[in-house]
């Protein structure tokens, strides 16, 4: 009922809410713009098509067929060895490439029923996909709060030494 994709002009980047609101305005005026230029790439869950959408909508969720239920934005990056998990910071030299997931969002209406899950399962997919063409240690994501660091967390992403917030799920 859900089909993950990369982020186009025809998507209803303004209807979509997840209750915070630099997610929402960065999802509605940067994340094309970046796309564009090459600095992010963002992919979003959409309904897979329109019976997908009307079956949404007969169970009392307001959408359509362009309507965005979650997304993630993926891009390269260096970090420091500083910024890893003390075990992983000993394999590596002192600065190394990674994927950094950006950002996470769900809307706010269909929060806590998986979607998290299966955006983070597909920016992991990607990810390790682009290690192989370019070289990439792992996925790095700087969590917002200690929540969704839990959340991280319980999917096998590892905190750095002192900074809890900083997590990193090795690739190789």
């Amino acid at each position: 009922m859900i089909r993950l994709e990369a982020l186009t002009g025809h998507h209803d980047r303004n209807g979509f809410d997840c209750g915070v609101l630099p997610l929402n305005l960065w999802l509605q005026q940067t994340a094309l713009q970046h796309q564009g230029k090459g600095i992010s790439r963002t992919f979003v869950a959409v309904p897979a098509d329109e019976p997908a959408a009307h079956a949404w909508a007969q169970s009392g969720y307001d959408v359509e067929a362009n309507s965005i239920l979650g997304f993630y934005a993926l891009a390269s990056a260096f970090v420091l060895c500083d910024d890893l998990p003390a075990k992983q910071a000993k394999r590596f030299p002192r600065q190394i490439p990674v994927t950094r997931l950006g950002r996470l969002a769900i809307r706010a209406d269909m929060q806590g029923q998986g979607l998290g899950r299966l955006l983070l399962a597909d920016a992991v997919h990607r990810a390790r996909s682009a290690a192989q063409a370019v070289g990439s240690a792992g996925l790095f994501v700087d969590a917002k709060n200690a929540a969704a660091a839990r959340f991280y967390q319980h999917y096998g992403f590892l905190p750095a030494s002192g900074q809890p917030l900083k997590l990193f799920f090795p690739l190789g």
